[in-house]
């Protein structure tokens, strides 16, 4: 692959696509204050266009969170979830050990922890803010809705002795709606022969993990369920930012699983290699 020789980067590979709601998506945001007779969870939106997206850190959380337990379920003693830590009330279990070998720590980076890990180790994996497509803003601008470019689902939690009903309010993205997502895989020289097969295989098995589980909140009932599609791939080599060479593009085909298309990203970065490169 061209520029794979470099001392300290060798490119970026951009994966690019659509986020497609299947099911009502509800990313919250947090409110100081609750109205009487309005929304008890708000949907996250854009400060300055009020549109709703997908927050990068929720994408990749949740890809981070399907990985360490699929890495567990393979190898638990190497992928153990050895850190703690507390958000808020709550105690969070991680896998964190630094090691280069370890595909999650390559891929979403460790920060140095005492007696855990000793030295950063950076991301090698970014993940953007998932953007509504223009197409969904004009469809969902013209939906019957009180709320802008949403819909609000009204629930009710039982009482379990009674069967008393508290209702309460939902905002969500409605089904149909697509965000353009962009996530950034970036290759340094000494991993880019090493470990980007499979770390591009990784990210894609975290996709299909999703797609078979949900996003955002309330899952368990329903919310959250999305699929992947109009799938592009561009290579960009270190001679690309130098003005030297232009960028190489992979489409994926209509439908095609992602299981292929794994198979078929890692196969056509290695036509892109030179044979120098491939000894």
């Amino acid at each position: 692959m061209t520029g794979m020789k470099g001392n300290s980067f060798a490119g970026k590979l951009l994966i690019e696509g659509e986020i497609e709601c299947l099911t009502g998506l509800h990313i919250g945001s947090s409110r100081e204050t609750s109205d009487i007779g309005g929304v008890d969870l708000l949907v996250i939106r854009d400060p300055v266009t009020r549109e709703p997206y997908i927050p990068g850190s929720s994408l990749k959380g949740k890809l981070r969170s399907l990985l360490e337990r699929y890495r567990h379920a393979l190898e638990p003693e190497k992928y153990r979830f050895i850190r703690k830590m507390k958000v808020g009330d709550v105690e969070v279990h991680l896998h964190e050990c630094g090691e280069k070998t370890c595909v999650i720590c390559r891929l979403f980076g460790v920060s140095r922890t005492k007696g855990i890990v000793e030295t950063n180790l950076p991301a090698a994996l970014y993940v953007r803010d998932a953007r509504l497509t223009n197409a969904s803003k004009q469809k969902l601008s013209e939906m019957e809705s009180g709320y802008y470019l949403t819909e609000v689902k009204f629930e009710n939690a039982l009482d379990r002795i009674t069967c008393a009903a508290n209702p309460r309010q939902i905002e969500r993205v409605p089904r149909g709606a697509q965000f353009h997502f962009q996530m950034v895989y970036n290759v340094w020289e000494k991993t880019a022969s090493a470990n980007m097969e499979e770390d591009v295989n990784e990210i894609f098995t975290g996709l299909q993990l999703l797609e078979d589980d949900y996003l955002g909140g309330h899952g368990s009932r329903g919310y959250g369920q999305v699929r992947f599609v109009n799938l592009h791939v561009y290579w960009r080599s270190l001679e690309y930012y130098q003005g030297k060479e232009e960028e190489q593009a992979w489409r994926a085909e209509p439908e095609q699983p992602l299981k292929d298309v794994a198979c078929a990203v890692t196969s056509w970065l290695t036509s892109l290699q030179r044979p120098e490169e491939r000894a």
